[in-house]
């Protein structure tokens, strides 16, 4: 037996529990403890001997005398109990007793058998620990104001102290009793959130202190009485507290990025999210201050996984939790992308002052959208015309640096265009939700297709027009329709007088040819590099019924003009009573409409050029390649993709620090990317902060549907273009394999990409596995009425090719009527 103040080595933590030693020691430091003694591990053992009890009863009966003023606490100090890795918080049991020594022997006992319960075996198997012998602390009681517990870094918020407390007795908090009352105090600015009910400033600068003596996050708890802070417990934040979780998806994202990303491609690629995350942070009024503390998210925006990028969701939400408009955005991004499992992060509500910045200078930037895009769309184009006449190693090195400049610093104009699509789209979607509740939905799709002018359905249109110029004239259709693409291509420039169908043809090719699925990957094969997959393509147009989209446009324009009208009558109805109130509101909603329209379509033009821009910086890359070739110390063709941008750069300029290294290094990197494609990860799943994912070891986040209880599964995903219809499924892994689809079908595929943009004439219905409501696939399939749901998780593993479904876009769902197997 041993008074606490006492206990001065670590070692005595095997006679008298971590929990004493860790008391003992803030003691020491001149931290307020509650005064008392602890019965060791073997003293433990006697008193549970009527023997050995008898020798030990006058002693504790004189250490109560000492500590036992106002009554006594008893509790637990095992062996094993508070450690580094794992912590038995709340699993043994604690007493108040008064100070009768019989009494405070029997709660002894109490407190030693409980650590023999069920609950501390399930805990011991859980954690594969055990106890290793138990002592006890008795302490004078504390009757407190308040008892509370802080963790001194939040498992929730980033470098923020988590608080809670009750008033009176700690045994309401951990029971659960009372809703304690809980802050997060950040550590950065100072500011409570939310606003405490009582001055707590004083006691931060104790829990702060008390992290500091022990060099690590601190788990502390604590009772205050009459403004004076007792610290009755502190221990390690455990890993299985402190651990935060970060969550992968790669929603969206895979529709630039299909395919594994070579070394070359992920190093643009993580400093070009950077630094179009930082952008629209001060899009969204993010405070320059704030900016700087989420530079560790920022630079983690991304991540790869078997070669496949994923957003880091969990920085994502960070960063736009710093926004004063934070839920609002939160909501619009993850609808925008098709991500549905949750927020990973919340903020303070902001203040009317910040919310009136927002605004203003929202305003502000939407004037200037129009104009920042034709500028994004000149400076793609001054590229493309530089990397055309490219040749010696000075220019190419011009082009890289202008792809990089381009990339890296002035894509915040095309941003703007995703803010803003973003944005309205949900403002749109709010809009229409008051209006008309639950069917809103599809209200709010039909309202924004077949916007006119739209850069995403002219090569549909131009193919048609060409197709139908290859009709008109019977000597080149005859040998369309019987030769291979490849034999109709080489006769075609062979005969004189078809100088209009091949002007046409190239015309298509130099604008629309390097829009092909996998367009950014920067190994994709291209139409303007392979022109037989396009004529492929159009025979297989040709073979299908004639759907003339510019009809088809126009009747779903038309559709949308008396969706708009029935909309502007409900709100006149809804809001009748006051007229003015009415108009208003009808005001509003075409506001809303047409910036929706208008950012959708700038972005779609912005995606336009970016398309254009990989592709030439792609065929750059490959000059500069060859004149590598040409040396002695380069390696084979493809190495450069091997390379980082970086390299690329010190390589082209000299300056690298290891030149005789680069080989190796590639040589290295070749061999681990082969290994490292061929894993296999979720689309959606979480790992623990700052550990390596492994594909045995990821925790899946969003679900694959799941059947209902009926025969007949239902999947449910989001609708992106109404209508309702029964057709056969066709399910295609890439847009080359299009000569599948037969009259009819309903298109069901991974993700869709700018490239598959010509498939969408083929076919009825569209289901999407990935994606949200404003990925292209989305876009186009309301320029064409076609019914679509994206965002179905799973849904090329539960539908195969000859299934039969029912297709009910405009809610949704997928019913599968007959199956094929």
């Amino acid at each position: 037996m041993i008074d606490m103040e006492d206990i001065v080595r670590v070692s005595d933590v095997q006679q008298f529990g971590g929990k004493a030693v860790q008391l003992g020691g803030l003691m020491r430091h001149g931290y307020a403890v509650p005064p008392g003694f602890v019965v060791g591990v073997e003293g433990c053992k006697q008193v549970q001997t009527p023997g050995f009890r008898e020798v030990l009863k006058q002693k504790i009966a004189d250490h109560i005398l000492r500590y036992g003023q106002g009554g006594l606490m008893i509790r637990s100090s095992a062996v094993g109990e508070d450690g580094a890795d794992f912590s038995f918080a709340g699993q043994l049991e604690s007493f108040m007793s008064g100070t009768d020594t019989d009494e405070v022997i029997r709660h002894i006992i109490a407190c030693i058998e409980s650590s023999r319960s069920e609950r501390v075996k399930v805990y011991e198997k859980q954690t594969q620990t055990t106890l290793k012998g138990v002592s006890v602390i008795i302490q004078q009681l504390i009757n407190p104001d308040y008892a509370g517990v802080t963790f001194t870094r939040s498992p929730f918020v980033e470098h923020a102290m988590l608080i809670e407390w009750v008033q009176g007795h700690g045994q309401q908090l951990v029971s659960g009793e009372v809703t304690p009352e809980s802050i997060h105090y950040d550590l950065s600015t100072g500011v409570c959130n939310p606003a405490p009910s009582m001055d707590i400033a004083p006691y931060i600068q104790v829990f702060s202190a008390v992290e500091a003596t022990y060099g690590q996050p601190m788990d502390i708890e604590w009772v205050i009485k009459d403004h004076s802070l007792w610290v009755v417990q502190a221990r390690p934040v455990t890993t299985e507290i402190a651990s935060k979780k970060t969550y992968w998806s790669n929603t969206n994202v895979n529709e630039n990025y299909p395919f594994p990303l070579s070394p070359l491609l992920y190093s643009v690629a993580r400093d070009a999210y950077y630094h179009y995350f930082k952008n629209l942070a001060r899009l969204f009024q993010v405070s320059e201050e704030d900016i700087r503390r989420l530079e560790p998210q920022l630079c983690n925006i991304i991540g790869v996984f078997g070669g496949k990028m994923y957003y880091n969701m969990s920085n994502i939400h960070m960063v736009l939790s710093a926004s004063p408009f934070a839920g609002l955005l939160i909501k619009s991004f993850d609808h925008f992308v098709g991500y549905s499992d949750g927020a990973k992060a919340g903020r303070p509500p902001a203040t009317l002052v910040e919310k009136v910045r927002f605004i203003r200078s929202f305003l502000t930037l939407n004037i200037t959208l129009k104009r920042e895009v034709e500028r994004f769309e000149k400076l793609a184009d001054q590229l493309h015309d530089l990397s055309m006449s490219a040749i010696t190693p000075s220019e190419l090195e011009n082009v890289v640096h202008g792809f990089m400049e381009l990339r890296l610093h002035s894509w915040y104009r095309a941003s703007l265009a995703d803010f803003f699509a973003m944005t309205y789209h949900g403002l749109l979607g709010s809009f229409c939700h008051r209006i008309y509740g639950e069917e809103s939905t599809g209200v709010h799709n039909q309202l924004i297709q077949a916007i006119p002018g739209i850069i995403s359905s002219k090569p549909i249109l131009e193919m048609y027009d060409i197709l139908n110029a290859i009709r008109a004239d019977d000597a080149v259709y005859k040998v369309f329709t019987s030769a291979a693409p490849e034999e109709f291509l080489s006769l075609l420039y062979a005969k004189k007088g078809h100088e209009s169908i091949i002007s046409r043809l190239e015309h298509y090719l130099e604008h629309w040819g390097f829009r092909c699925s996998g367009e950014l990957m920067l190994t994709e094969e291209t139409y303007i590099e392979n022109p037989a997959k396009w004529i492929a393509l159009l025979q297989q147009y040709d073979r299908l019924p004639d759907r003339n989209p510019y009809e088809i446009i126009a009747a779903k324009h038309q559709e949308s003009r008396q969706i708009q009208q029935q909309l502007q009558r409900k709100c006149l109805k809804k809001y009748g009573w006051f007229p003015p109130l009415a108009l208003v509101k009808i005001g509003v909603f075409r506001f809303l409409l047409q910036q929706s329209c208008l950012s959708i379509s700038l972005r779609e033009r912005a995606r336009l050029k970016q398309a254009l821009v990989y592709f030439r910086f792609k065929k750059t890359l490959e000059k500069v390649e060859n004149h590598w070739l040409k040396g002695d110390t380069y390696g084979e063709k493809g190495d450069i993709l091997m390379m980082t941008y970086k390299q690329i750069i010190e390589r082209l300029h000299a300056s690298d620090i290891l030149p005789q290294a680069l080989a190796v290094i590639i040589d290295s990197r070749k061999k681990a990317w082969q290994e490292e494609i061929n894993k296999s990860y979720p689309d959606d799943f979480y790992t623990q902060h700052g550990k390596y994912a492994h594909p045995h070891e990821v925790i899946v986040g969003q679900t694959a549907p799941s059947a209902t209880a009926s025969d007949t599964p239902v999947l449910k995903g989001l609708c992106a273009c109404g209508g309702n219809l029964t057709g056969r499924i066709v399910v295609l892994d890439s847009v080359m394999e299009a000569d599948k689809i037969q009259k009819g079908d309903i298109l069901v595929t991974r993700q869709t990409d700018p490239g598959w943009v010509v498939v969408f004439p083929l076919i009825s219905g569209l289901i999407v596995e990935r994606g949200g409501m404003l990925s292209h696939g989305a876009i186009v399939a309301r320029e064409f009425g076609i019914p679509a749901v994206v965002g179905l998780a799973g849904a090329t593993q539960y539908l195969k090719d000859g299934d039969r479904v029912e297709l009910c876009a405009d809610r949704g769902e997928v019913r599968i009527v007959t199956s094929s197997s």
